[in-house]
């Protein structure tokens, strides 16, 4: 009933499935932020419209306790190193806002997770914003097989053809020394 009769678009205004994804949280988040006045909105009928204003000068708080200190630098023993992959590769051009949306949709839909990875990077580089740089961090105890690796691999360069050069792509590995 309710795709029956959508809501005409408020100009300056969100409903709340688009400011979560707009913010990147969950719509229950949204509610809050309402609630305690974090977010400027009223409701029309059943439906709660999000101030864009409001939304693009939402600051989040961060969660936890600060840290007294930086961490200390550390080394794992051999049996139980990180290994690194850094993939660097060229965005096509006018395609920098795809890229983000895919790459929204897989954090939002919990893909290409990377078994064995402890650590997931996927960075603009700013000095080129025609390229990222992609990391992973794996755990040596944890690693899938070279075979399971690959096709986990094939399948996200299949996912990101669209947006990525792949054929620009350089490849690099690498054994961690130490880490924090």
């Amino acid at each position: 009933m309710k795709d029956m009769f959508p809501l005409p678009t408020l100009p300056g205004y969100v409903d709340i499935k688009e400011a979560a994804r707009i913010l990147g949280v969950a719509e229950s988040s949204i509610y809050r932020y309402v609630q305690s006045g974090r977010l400027s909105a009223f409701q029309a009928g059943r439906n709660i419209m999000i101030e864009a204003k409001s939304l693009e000068q939402f600051k989040p708080t961060v969660t936890g306790r600060p840290r007294k200190r930086n961490a200390l630098w550390r080394t794992s023993p051999d049996a139980n190193a990180f290994l690194v992959t850094y993939i660097r590769v060229n965005v096509k051009e006018h395609k920098q806002e795809l890229l983000k949306q895919i790459l929204s949709s897989f954090r939002q839909n919990e893909r290409f997770l990377f078994p064995g990875t402890v650590v997931r990077y996927i960075s603009l580089d700013e000095t080129s914003p025609l390229s990222v740089t992609i990391q992973f961090v794996w755990k040596r105890t944890d690693m899938p097989t070279q075979d399971a690796q690959e096709q986990e691999l094939a399948a996200f360069r299949a996912e990101l053809g669209e947006v990525l050069d792949w054929n620009s792509a350089q490849y690099f590995n690498g054994t961690v020394l130490i880490h924090t």
